[in-house]
C-alpha cells in the first residue's frame, strides 16, 4: 500500500494523468523565465514609446504642408506683361472684374491712332489690344459672386437707354498707382446718360462693398500706353500737335466721331457678360 505522502507526489508529479495535471494554473511557475517575460515586454514597451515620440516630432516635407496652406501665393513676373504690374495683388480664388463699353475700331481708326502714337515719340506708347470705354474701376470678386452679380446688371441695363458717343479730345491719364500714362480719347453723350450707367454700376456694386466709380468721371477710350508717369514730360506743343490731328482725321472721316451704344461687357477673369441696353434712345 502507497503511503499518503506518496500519494501527493504522485498527484503534484509533472507525469500524472488526472484532468488537473493539465490546468497550467496549477503548476509552479519558473522565477527566471517570467522575469524574461517582463524584461521583453518593458523593452517593447519602451521601443513603441520612442517610434511614437519620434513620429510627432518627425517634420512634414514642404510639398505635403503646401497641400494643407490656405495661402497659395501667384508670384507674377512683370516681364510677361511687358514690364505692367497688377493694380491690387492676385489671391487665390478672387476674378479681377470690369465693366465697359466695347469700341470695335475700323482700320481708318487704327491709322488715326497709329498716326497719335507717332507724335509722342520718342515716348514707347503702344496701342492697346483691346479699346472700350470704362464704366467702373477694376475690382476683385469672389467666384460664387459671379451670377447674382452679373444677373443684378443685367437688370439694371435693359432698363436703361442705347445713346451715341461723341469723340470730341485727346488727353492724358495715369493709372492710380502712377505705373502706367494713357493716350486716350474723350467722349460724351447727350445729357447725362453715361452717368446713369456708372451709377448702375455703383449701386449694383454696393451690394457686395466693392469700389465705386470715380466721383466726377472723365469718360475716355485709351487708345495707348506707356510705363511710368510721363505726363509732365510731354510737352504743350506735343499736346497741341496730338489735338490737331485728331480734329484734321475727324473733320475729313466724319463718321469715326460717332459711336453707338448698344450694350456693355461684365468682364470677370476670362468669362465676358453682355449687358443689353433697352431699344429705346437718347
Amino acid at each position: 500500500m502507497l503511503s499518503m505522502s506518496s500519494l501527493v507526489q504522485y498527484s503534484d508529479s509533472e507525469d500524472g494523468g488526472s484532468s488537473t495535471d493539465n490546468d497550467d494554473s496549477d503548476r509552479p511557475v519558473n522565477s527566471n523565465i517570467m522575469r524574461r517575460k517582463r524584461s521583453q515586454q518593458s523593452q517593447n514597451n519602451v521601443g513603441s514609446e520612442k517610434k511614437t515620440r519620434t513620429a510627432e516630432f518627425l517634420p512634414l516635407p514642404d510639398t505635403i504642408k503646401s497641400l494643407f496652406s490656405n495661402e497659395h501665393k501667384h508670384l507674377d513676373n512683370s516681364e510677361n506683361h511687358e514690364g505692367r504690374t497688377r493694380s491690387f495683388e492676385h489671391l487665390e480664388g478672387n476674378w479681377a472684374t470690369h465693366i465697359n463699353v466695347p469700341y470695335n475700331p475700323d482700320e481708318r481708326m487704327i491709322e488715326l491712332i497709329e498716326e497719335l502714337l507717332m507724335c509722342l515719340r520718342p515716348f514707347d506708347f503702344k496701342p492697346m489690344k483691346e479699346l472700350h470705354l470704362s464704366l467702373s474701376r477694376t475690382v476683385a470678386i469672389r467666384h460664387h459672386w459671379i451670377k447674382p452679380l452679373t444677373e443684378s446688371l443685367q437688370n439694371r441695363f435693359k432698363l436703361l437707354p442705347r445713346t451715341c458717343c461723341e469723340i470730341s479730345s485727346v488727353k492724358l491719364y495715369t493709372n492710380d498707382e502712377k505705373t502706367r500714362t494713357f493716350l486716350s480719347l474723350t467722349v460724351s453723350t447727350p445729357g447725362d446718360i453715361l452717368h446713369e450707367y456708372t451709377q448702375a454700376v455703383d449701386e449694383c456694386f454696393e451690394e457686395y462693398k466693392l469700389q465705386k466709380y470715380y466721383e466726377n468721371p472723365s469718360y475716355h477710350m485709351s487708345i495707348g500706353w506707356c510705363l511710368c508717369d510721363v505726363i509732365q514730360q510731354i510737352s504743350r506743343e506735343t499736346l497741341n500737335t496730338l489735338q490737331e490731328t485728331l480734329d484734321s482725321t475727324l473733320k475729313e472721316h466724319i463718321g469715326l466721331k460717332l459711336f453707338a451704344i448698344e450694350e456693355a461687357i461684365c468682364k470677370t477673369g476670362n468669362k465676358q457678360f453682355s449687358l443689353q441696353l433697352s431699344k429705346d434712345r437718347r
